[in-house]
């Protein structure tokens, strides 16, 4: 073999396996998985994907998981007794809203408290409650096996403590925030304590986020 098919043929191998390790690479890329900014209580790439549910709003209607789609839903777990957690929350709440509405951003956001407390916590209750924080506000109750078709797939923690002789008891429950996507995913867990400068940043980026992956 003379010198200059020598080099010709080193040249070929030389370039075949630099295209073949650029093939590598860039399929080791595509095989990636997409990575969620770095957000507290992100549940991405695994987002909590919700089944149909069945409770009742404030207004007496059926509120299930197509109700859900099409919007971005925060939803808190808690009881209209609850002397701490829950006004402070659902205060927090009408902040919130009240910003995206002065940012016209509220038009798909949705604010929406769950009782976990449905014996006591009777339609025209909830409706008085949440009206007070925000007319738009939805509040959902039902029976128990009527709420449990969220709470449990949702994996809501919540336990009734012992009554006082007047029959009066508290709820323990979860003082998280939950944020769903249109799509009916749950996407991220917020823990306390909530600001509402926060939650508005928070969702920002998530909804910037969602965006670009379905775009």
């Amino acid at each position: 073999m003379t010198g200059n098919s020598t080099i010709r043929t080193l040249t070929i191998i030389i370039t075949l396996v630099a295209f073949g390790a650029g093939i590598g690479v860039f399929s080791a890329r595509q095989k990636q998985p997409v990575l969620a900014p770095q957000i507290q209580g992100m549940l991405w790439p695994n987002p909590k994907i919700l089944q149909d549910f069945s409770t009742t709003d404030q207004n007496e209607q059926e509120f299930k998981l197509s109700d859900l789609r099409g919007k971005w839903s925060f939803l808190f777990f808690g009881y209209t007794n609850c002397p701490d957690i829950c006004p402070i929350t659902l205060a927090v709440f009408k902040d919130v809203y009240q910003k995206l509405q002065e940012q016209k951003r509220s038009n798909d956001v949705q604010m929406i408290f769950v009782s976990v407390d449905p014996e006591r916590d009777s339609s025209q209750q909830l409706k008085d409650y949440v009206a007070y924080f925000n007319n738009n506000f939805i509040g959902l109750g039902g029976s128990l096996e009527q709420i449990s078709t969220l709470t449990k797939q949702m994996g809501i923690a919540y336990y009734h403590e012992e009554a006082s002789p007047e029959g009066d008891y508290l709820v323990g429950h979860s003082a998280s925030v939950f944020l769903v996507d249109p799509e009916g995913r749950v996407i991220t867990i917020m823990s306390a304590p909530h600001t509402a400068e926060e939650i508005i940043e928070q969702f920002s980026e998530i909804r910037a986020f969602i965006s670009q992956q379905t775009s």
